[in-house]
């Protein structure tokens, strides 16, 4: 009968090794990286139709202090280890008594067991009192949500009773015996689960965003619970939060629905850094003055780069006026010169001047979205790099700030003048091409990359080594995907606590976050400029909106926030712009751009400007009101 039951304790060894051994890998990748494998995975992918169903209220039992302090305590990662240890002592326990009972005769077995069996009874009893604590703390049914806590409790009332059994000198037949060896063994599951969720502790414990955490827990509320309206309200919540749209607008009230319409358009550096820039400023200027006239650049246009390449307040419709429409060329030549960019791509300045040539040619003539825009956002861009310091704060090397340069400059190349949600809602061939996913911010891009390698003589690409090609690619992308203001509020929320993480590395690992940032910001700049240039701005950007607006009218489609000509106040909508989005935004650069501080007034005077004007542009609205 012994070798009956050593062979079933075996067994159970086998059979534990291989659970542990075979791990689910999906399980750990879905923990080690949620944001790539939860936030943007088949959440998404919801029915739109599940958005219509009304939220139902759950009852749910509302918990005491001091049992929330017991539930906070059990789930305690102390209390966790201490678990663990237990239930590995207890395993180990366990093999000692098969052991012992396999190697001595029964006389010495029987007196070491009585002591191992008062172990065991401690031990159990410590079980006893996590479960009993666990129900005063979460009540009947919520613990007991989890149906292997029920297995559990069976097999540690069931091994209780086999222990006192034991201790009251019952003679045991050979059947209990082996029962009692089974049910003994049966606890080495619970180390396995025991260790599962010691893991996930651990794993979560290194999360650095909230958004992270919170769909972690979501995702584990769902294993526990039955009702499937519950599920479904999870499934909700998680949508939201990995689709980035945590905050769009349902229903919104009147005094903020076009305020809150833009966020629905589909610190400390190191002082041993190193300085890219060339000190010489005299130097450098007479070279880059030299190469210029090589390339027989106006001098008008030669004369305002070289004073306010990196100057907020430049005026970018004087310089596309004075450059014949090469504004954006001229910049891009400029300032490859100016940072030796030139060797870093190993090509000469001809072929630059054909790659953004192209670029140009590519920005459609819309009121808003066109080579100007893309100009005044690329040497914004070089505003906080150079004047704001990002190249000495971040270790920028000149790879990196080509990278941030060529993504400003291409980030709306090709733009149709509409937004996202017109080309997903219309069906128009590059929501259907992009899966509707960022449908622009992956457009822009791609076309860009085809220029340089359909074009030999525009190839800037051609001659970097295939590594740093790639690195270079994959930045750029990221960069202009950042633009998409679908993901504003989310990216900002993550941004913003990695500023001011104690382990913020603005050199180091978040570096690629901040570049984003600064693309992504430089796009949204206008309220931070000069009220008129702002204004200019503006009123293209709003007739480009209620064009859009015309053409959902005309095909029977939902009409854009912003983009009624007959309902949108240019004042009021700009205010909301300011705080809802322009406002946050550079306070998180200025958190690690300490630099930008002086411009941030900007944002106050010009919202006064427009405060000043609501009354002007409500006057503007009656007078157009249709028939």
């Amino acid at each position: 009968m012994n070798k009956i039951v050593n062979n079933i304790v075996f067994l159970f060894l086998i059979i534990t090794l291989n659970m542990l051994g075979s791990r689910s890998d999906s399980q750990l990748r879905s923990l080690e990286n949620p944001d790539k494998q939860t936030m943007r995975g088949e959440s998404s992918k919801r029915s739109d139709k599940l958005l219509e169903i009304p939220r139902k209220k759950l009852n749910m039992r509302l918990y005491t202090e001091q049992e929330q302090k017991i539930q906070d305590y059990i789930n305690s990662k102390a209390v966790t280890i201490s678990i663990i240890a237990l239930v590995g002592v207890y395993a180990i326990l366990i093999f000692v008594i098969v052991a012992l009972e396999e190697l001595m005769d029964e006389t010495e077995f029987n007196n070491v067991s009585v002591i191992l069996s008062w172990i065991e009874l401690g031990i159990l009893i410590v079980f006893i009192l996590e479960i009993a604590v666990g129900i005063y703390a979460w009540g009947l049914m919520k613990y007991y949500k989890d149906k292997w806590l029920i297995l559990d409790t069976l097999i540690i009332l069931l091994s209780l009773f086999f222990v006192i059994f034991e201790l009251a000198d019952q003679k045991t037949s050979n059947v209990v015996k082996v029962i009692q060896a089974v049910f003994r063994f049966l606890r080495i599951f619970l180390l396995i689960r025991k260790a599962q969720t010691f893991r996930r502790l651990t794993t979560i414990s290194t999360i650095s965003t909230p958004a992270e955490k919170i769909v972690r827990f979501l995702l584990e509320l769902k294993e526990v619970i039955e009702l499937e309206s519950m599920k479904l309200d999870i499934d909700y919540c998680i949508d939201k939060i990995g689709s980035n749209q945590l905050y769009q607008m349902g229903k919104l009230d009147e005094d903020n629905a076009e305020a809150m319409g833009w966020l629905n358009q589909s610190q400390q550096g190191r002082t041993d850094v190193r300085k890219i820039v060339n000190n010489d400023q005299q130097q450098q200027q007479k070279k880059v003055l030299a190469n210029f006239q090589k390339l027989n650049i106006p001098k008008r246009v030669l004369e305002i780069l070289d004073k306010q390449h990196d100057d907020l307040y430049i005026d970018p419709f004087e310089c596309d006026k004075l450059s014949a429409g090469e504004g954006l060329v001229y910049l891009m030549l400029f300032l490859f010169e100016y940072y030796n960019l030139y060797e870093v791509f190993l090509i000469k300045p001809k072929i630059v001047r054909s790659y953004f040539e192209e670029v140009t040619k590519g920005y459609i003539d819309n009121p808003y979205h066109n080579r100007v825009h893309a100009q005044d956002v690329a040497q914004t861009c070089n505003f906080l790099l150079n004047r704001c310091k990002f190249i000495e704060i971040g270790q920028l090397d000149e790879q990196d700030i080509a990278c941030v340069l060529i993504a400003g400059a291409i980030h709306d190349y090709g733009h149709p003048g509409l937004t996202n949600a017109f080309l997903i809602n219309s069906k128009n061939d590059l929501a259907l091409t992009y899966n509707d996913q960022s449908v622009l911010e992956m457009f822009h891009p791609s076309q860009c990359f085809k220029i340089a390698w359909k074009n030999q003589k525009a190839n800037i690409f051609e001659n970097l080594p295939f590594q740093k090609y790639r690195r270079i690619r994959e930045s750029i992308i990221s960069m202009v995907l950042s633009t998409d203001m679908a993901h504003h509020a989310s990216e900002l929320a993550i941004t913003n606590s990695r500023v001011t993480s104690p382990d913020f590395e603005p050199y180091g690992k978040d570096k690629q976050r901040l570049m984003d940032l600064v693309v992504h910001s430089s796009d949204v700049s206008n309220p931070t400029k000069n009220f008129q240039i702002y204004k200019e701005w503006t009123e293209r950007v709003l007739t480009e909106f209620w064009s859009q607006g015309d053409k959902e009218r005309e095909l029977g489609l939902p009409i854009s926030y912003l983009c009624n000509r007959y309902t949108t106040n240019m004042a009021e909508a700009q205010l909301g712009f300011i705080d809802y989005v322009v406002k946050p935004t550079f306070s998180c650069v200025q958190g690690f751009l300490p630099a930008f501080e002086p411009y941030f007034d900007n944002l106050d005077k010009n919202k006064t400007q427009w405060q000043e004007l609501i009354g002007y542009y409500k006057q503007q609205l009656a007078s157009i009101q249709p028939q």
